[in-house]
């Protein structure tokens, strides 16, 4: 069989209900990677909210982080290390206005660094790089962030959206995660994931129809369409699996994608 580039989304796809990582997920990786496939994450977390599960996967592959801004090699040098910015002029914008938005907290990542302005409960839920994090303002913001994420007001959210698409529409792209939490993430015009994957199967001179991609919710949709192979989860989002050119039996809670390779690659024991 011809090698493989493996992109996992995390959430929602390789980790199960309580954010981790099930054994099997864990020994399917590694003899695949072992056979010579490339496994490589694929995910919208930071670096820093991402490194504990790639050393866990026990992965030697390239890792894409921020939906695609940065793709790099954890833990070593990499000379095709790649990130895309968002202009800090936007972001020192979005600061000073920040309340008279409705926005609860901004937080400005790159690889190695968070920042932030404001304060928001959901904020510790989902990115527990905040804690502690140095305050975003003017004087401390000295280079263009990979990634922004905005909590705002529920009802304020589209007004928000539409306040950055008039100003900053040309520079940028403003990604709405689903669920319950009003949570905008900003990139740079025209990253998404499907950017990096396209970068490593390149580097890895694999063919787009060797590329198996897994994914549920709306960050993982040009991912899925690029690949040759693009799966959706049994608990992605209507939009997802419509997409998809297939669906996996079983959820991210009951290895989904472990058993969907194991499966495909006929890793039956």
């Amino acid at each position: 069989m011809e090698r493989k580039l493996i992109a996992l989304d995390l959430d929602g796809t390789t980790l199960n209900a309580a954010s981790g990582l099930n054994a099997a997920t864990i020994q399917t990786m590694q003899r695949l990677q072992a056979a010579g496939h490339i496994v490589s994450i694929i995910t919208g977390r930071s670096y820093q909210g991402s490194q504990a599960i790639y050393d866990e996967l026990k992965l030697a592959s390239p890792m894409i982080n921020f939906n695609g801004s940065l793709g790099h090699l954890p833990h070593r040098t990499w000379e095709h290390e790649y990130q895309f910015t968002v202009n800090k002029a936007i972001v020192l914008a979005l600061v000073k206005y920040r309340e008279q938005l409705g926005i609860s907290q901004i937080i400005a990542e790159n690889k190695n660094s968070t920042m932030t302005a404001g304060q928001d409960v959901v904020a510790d839920q989902f990115f527990p790089e905040v804690a502690n994090s140095p305050r975003l303002t003017p004087e401390t913001l000295t280079r263009n962030p990979n990634s922004l994420v905005l909590i705002v007001q529920l009802d304020r959210r589209s007004a928000v959206v539409d306040w950055i698409k008039s100003h900053f529409g040309d520079l940028v792209d403003v990604g709405i995660w689903g669920g319950p939490n009003a949570i905008l993430e900003i990139t740079s015009k025209g990253v998404h994931k499907a950017k990096g994957v396209a970068y490593l199967a390149d580097r890895f001179k694999i063919a787009r129809q060797n590329i198996i991609a897994f994914g549920d919710e709306h960050n993982d949709l040009e991912m899925l369409q690029y690949a040759g192979l693009g799966v959706a989860m049994a608990n992605g989002t209507p939009a997802i699996k419509a997409a998809a050119d297939d669906i996996t039996p079983y959820n991210n809670d009951q290895n989904g994608v472990a058993r969907y390779l194991e499966n495909y690659f006929d890793l039956a024991e």
